[in-house]
């Protein structure tokens, strides 16, 4: 018997006997029909709180679907108000560049952010030269023997002299440290 032959004899039998899986709910979500309870007598008053209870889970399920349903449109909404503001305010910046004049409207990093800072790194006889790009007044040699006791300490030194301690700009001494083990290897 072939293997087409074979995978339709297994689909005929299951057509023709009940299963425990034809009672599973299909794909794509959709719930198992709940069964009712059986009427007993006496039991009115339970069967008319189930109903209730039924009835108030419908809504809540329809509020929660209503309130997705708000929440991507006010996302939506916000985005598209987002993208005509910077379309508007990009010309403005660069008016107020040309004419030499601070732009009132900020829209770079928050106050609690500190600024960036890119580090310029050049292996040397001595050591390694580090300065802060834009700010050559922060340009240092770094001795190889400084570097052989701590990168880490060597570049947190650095960092602490020419842009503040750690706790007030961040981990600015790592990425130094990182760039400065690089160059080692």
């Amino acid at each position: 018997m072939g293997k087409k032959k074979a995978q339709t004899t297994v689909k005929e039998k299951a057509k023709k006997t009940p299963s425990a899986k034809a009672e599973k709910p299909k794909r794509g979500g959709e719930k198992p029909v709940e069964k009712p309870v059986p009427a007993k007598p006496g039991n009115d008053e339970l069967e008319a709180l189930r109903r209730t209870v039924l009835e108030a889970k419908a809504k809540l399920d329809n509020a929660q679907a209503e309130a997705k349903k708000v929440e991507e449109n006010v996302r939506q909404l916000v985005a598209r108000e987002k993208d005509a503001y910077l379309k508007v305010l990009i010309p403005y910046r660069d008016a107020c560049k040309k004419a030499g004049v601070e732009c009132e409207f900020g829209g770079g990093r928050l106050a609690n952010v500190s600024e960036r800072v890119t580090f310029l790194v050049e292996k040397v006889d001595k050591g390694i030269k580090v300065a802060i790009k834009g700010r050559p007044e922060t340009e240092e040699v770094i001795p190889f023997a400084k570097l052989k006791e701590s990168v880490t300490r060597a570049s947190y030194d650095y960092t602490d002299r020419h842009i503040g301690p750690k706790e007030e700009t961040g981990n600015k001494g790592g990425g130094l440290s990182n760039r400065l083990r690089a160059l080692l290897k």
